[in-house]
């Protein structure tokens, strides 16, 4: 589809509370000419009906429709980016967010240094501060029952069971304001992007989406914060909100007690005082999970890194310890601890494994 085939219609939607909020983005878009949609559910019900109203909001000559929440914080260039990756991909539910410490963000980081413009979206929910769809898609979903709750996780139910690919722009087109949570969730931490595109970024929107066929995939959940392996392939009812622990899926001779030296290695190259705010445990399981993201690759790196590696590597740390450190201590390690996360993604991505390995991957 061309760009200029594309017809997008636009809406946000709110809460009564943040109306005004709602509408001052509204009014930063007007290219976009969004609709504001108010929530009008009772208490206890979740944010699913505001957004079947939202989704069911798609202009009447549209081929895509956008949703916006309300804390989005479109980057600049915003109208003219989600355009092009409409153009790219036009059959397919594009998310213009994800956060820093999601699974999906993992996929992000690797979509960043092989110098691609998408990830697939592997979370038990869809992102979904800003989410396109094609209309018929947009329409289809706005027609399911309201049976409460989030709007994220019957989004993610709905694309699995119908074969709709959800996937991520990398960078990403929206920043999260993070304000105040209506949904129950501020104990999560500051819910920040994988990364934002700069100004003048130009997306490779024409390139492969990390993650396609991959089965299982390495991450450390910011509520356990241990190297686990979760399911992300074609059967919705086997994703689960636990995985399981590192080892049960390291081929042999790259269990966790055979990479411990390699890991202090790497720790010790970093030079930064790292040991000094988290343990030397708790590092261990963060640098297992991006060596293990190496190992799942299923071809070698490109030489050089992508434009955004660096920024997509630097939000590993906070993505993961938000919840336990203060942003100033994020803030002043994520450049050495991102590095460390990157080293430890080339060293699993170097190893003399079988690729594409059986164990990950569909075939």
């Amino acid at each position: 589809m061309r760009a200029d085939a594309v017809r997008l219609s636009t809406a946000i939607m709110t809460h009564p509370a943040r109306e005004d909020h709602a509408r001052r983005l509204a009014a930063s878009l007007p290219e976009l000419h969004p609709a504001v949609v108010v929530d009008d559910t009772g208490p206890g019900r979740g944010n699913l009906g505001n957004a079947l109203r939202a989704w069911a909001a798609v202009g009447e000559d549209a081929t895509h429709h956008l949703v916006l929440q309300d804390d989005a914080i479109p980057c600049d260039g915003f109208a003219a980016l989600v355009h092009r990756a409409i153009d790219a991909r036009p059959e397919t539910a594009i998310s213009l967010f994800c956060e820093w410490g999601s699974r999906t963000a993992n996929l992000a980081r690797v979509a960043a240094r092989r110098g691609w413009g998408w990830a697939r979206a592997v979370d038990m929910y869809t992102p979904s501060p800003g989410l396109v769809m094609p209309r018929e898609t947009a329409l289809a979903f706005a027609a399911i029952e309201n049976a409460g709750g989030a709007d994220d996780l019957a989004l993610a139910d709905f694309l699995r069971r119908n074969g709709i690919d959800n996937l991520v722009t990398v960078p990403n087109l929206l920043e999260h304001d993070d304000l105040l949570s209506l949904t129950a969730n501020g104990f999560q931490g500051p819910r920040r992007a994988v990364c934002v595109a700069h100004s003048g970024a130009e997306p490779a929107f024409g390139t492969p989406a990390a993650g396609v066929g991959l089965v299982w995939l390495p991450h450390a959940s910011w509520m356990r914060v241990h190297a686990e392996w979760y399911y992300c392939g074609e059967s919705p009812e086997a994703y689960t909100w636990l995985g399981e622990f590192g080892d049960t899926r390291l081929p042999e001779g790259f269990r966790k007690a055979d990479l411990a030296e390699r890991f202090r290695a790497d720790l010790a190259a970093m030079g930064a005082p790292l040991t000094q705010a988290v343990s030397e445990l708790a590092l261990f399981e963060y640098w297992t999970v991006y060596f293990a993201l190496g190992l799942v690759q299923d071809e070698p790196l490109e030489r050089e890194p992508g434009p955004h590696a660096e920024a997509a590597f630097a939000t590993a740390f906070p993505g993961l310890f938000r919840r336990f450190l203060p942003m100033t201590a994020l803030e002043a390690l994520r450049g050495s601890a991102g590095r460390l996360a990157a080293t430890a993604f080339e060293h699993g991505a170097a190893a003399d494994i079988e690729r594409p390995h059986r164990d990950y991957t569909i075939g």
